[in-house]
């Protein structure tokens, strides 16, 4: 016979398997998975695929938590899910100069975001499946710009679109996406003039330091 101690603790268990994504330090596992692969376990510098407008696609559920009053995914979630999928894809595309500059420097590189946008489409129910593909669009002298898009399994319809803009920094020091390209082996002046070819799409969103000076 079941004791109320043991039915509770069933109960728990299984809220927190449906919750996984809120479970404390599941956010940190998950970002840290896709560097510890790519850095520790693949030690192969060369990407599967070069190409750096290929697309990562990351999978992932709506959990019960994430949802807000109004039945579907909270927007407030869709960024902790974003910095999960930038990720993969960065550490996928930049991970020979990630593993160069560190071997001959003894530092790493690294990406703080300057800006992110999103676009809301459609809802994500609770417990839904969905992807986020992302892919590197454009960059300039400074900015490099990730589109991502969140889209239902199944359903070729975009529920959300993001805009982010990363900058490669080696301590104070800003290195032009170009350079970091070019020690992967992935520039070439085709992609470049297709990557200026698309800023002004991206620009055009996240160019929010006009505003900066606007009395409120």
């Amino acid at each position: 016979m079941w004791t109320v101690s043991t039915i509770f603790s069933v109960l728990s268990a299984v809220f927190w398997l449906v919750n996984y994504k809120n479970i404390p330090t599941a956010w940190h596992y998950r970002f840290y998975k896709s560097l510890f692969y790519f850095f520790y376990v693949n030690k192969n510098p060369k990407a599967i695929e070069e190409n750096v407008f290929r697309t990562r696609v990351w999978k992932s559920r709506s959990s019960f938590m994430e949802c807000d009053l109004n039945g579907h995914k909270s927007n407030s979630t869709y960024f902790s899910d974003l910095d999960i999928a930038r990720t993969d894809l960065m550490v996928d595309v930049f991970k020979k100069t990630f593993l160069d500059t560190k071997k001959k420097t003894g530092k790493w590189i690294y990406l703080p975001l300057g800006a992110v946008a999103t676009v809301f489409r459609r809802e994500i129910k609770p417990f839904a499946a969905y992807t986020i593909k992302s892919k590197i669009v454009a960059w300039d002298d400074k900015w490099l710009f990730v589109v991502s898009k969140f889209e239902m399994v199944g359903i070729p319809k975009t529920c959300a679109i993001s805009v982010t803009k990363y900058v490669f920094k080696m301590g104070r020091k800003t290195i032009p996406p170009a350079d970091a390209l070019k020690d992967c082996g992935l520039w070439t002046p085709e992609a470049e003039a297709k990557a200026r070819a698309e800023l002004p799409k991206c620009q055009g969103l996240l160019d929010l330091d006009q505003l900066e000076d606007e009395e409120f």
